[in-house]
């Protein structure tokens, strides 16, 4: 039988057995906690150096982001002063052509009036002496005769009027250019009125090259009219295109 002392030491090994069992399970426990935590700083460690890494690049990004900024910046300053350099000249030349166009339109405007009176000067190169009579008159229209057929709108009574006027002027006969209502119908018509004596005329027909006499039914009515034009320019200012006859074919 085990003796008393025996069954003692017996009783204090299973004690000891059972702290030291006690004793490995806190110590492996707090190795797994300690490993547990570590891994979790390493893990940390490894998320906090990842995201130093993308900030840095966010950074080096933003950095050369801002450099390239800066230069295009200074670019675009230089940029804009030379186009606002440009643009103070285009805004002093065009004022200079400015003055340059008004200054053209105004001396233009005047050689044009030279040019018309040069024109016409030449227009009428009339003999010395004024030609009177209405049988003169009379033969100095016979034999005339139009080498282009009349034409309405193309050549007509107004072009006919004014190259027999110019004809007659350059001849030595006063002539007046009119226009109305035609003396023998319903339609506008023009004419002319020479003069055969101190202020004394005679209508001429100038579609037929004649003198109106006095005899012609219609004789009165050739001296009813709305316009009357001393010289070829009155008449082209009134209306250009009806009496320009050296425009006509």
């Amino acid at each position: 039988m085990e003796t008393e002392v025996e069954k003692r030491g017996i009783g204090k090994l299973q004690v000891g057995l059972a702290v030291c069992i006690i004793v490995v399970v806190i110590l492996a426990s707090f190795n797994i906690w300690l490993f547990t935590d570590l891994q979790n700083q390493r893990n940390l460690n490894n998320n906090l150096q990842i995201q130093k890494d993308t900030l840095q690049n966010q950074l080096s990004l933003l950095n050369t982001t801002y450099k390239n900024y800066i230069s295009t910046h200074r670019h675009s300053d230089s940029e804009y002063d030379s186009l606002q350099s440009e643009y103070d000249n285009y805004m002093a030349n065009h004022h200079h052509t400015d003055l340059q166009y008004n200054s053209y339109v105004t001396n233009h405007q005047y050689t044009n009036s030279e040019y018309d009176e040069a024109f016409f000067f030449f227009y009428y190169v009339k003999p010395e002496e004024q030609k009177f009579g209405v049988y003169d008159l009379e033969d100095e229209l016979s034999g005339l005769e139009w080498l282009h057929p009349y034409q309405a709108g193309v050549f007509d009574c107004s072009e006919m009027s004014a190259f027999l006027e110019w004809h007659l002027e350059n001849e030595g006969w006063h002539t007046k250019i009119v226009a109305g209502d035609s003396p023998f119908g319903s339609g506008r018509h023009a004419w002319l009125l020479v003069e055969t004596s101190e202020g004394k005329y005679m209508p001429v027909e100038a579609t037929s090259v004649r003198v109106v006499w006095w005899s012609d039914p219609n004789f009165d009515n050739y001296w009813i009219y709305d316009h009357k034009f001393e010289t070829i320019q009155e008449a082209i200012d009134y209306y250009e295109s009806e009496f320009d006859w050296w425009k006509s074919p």
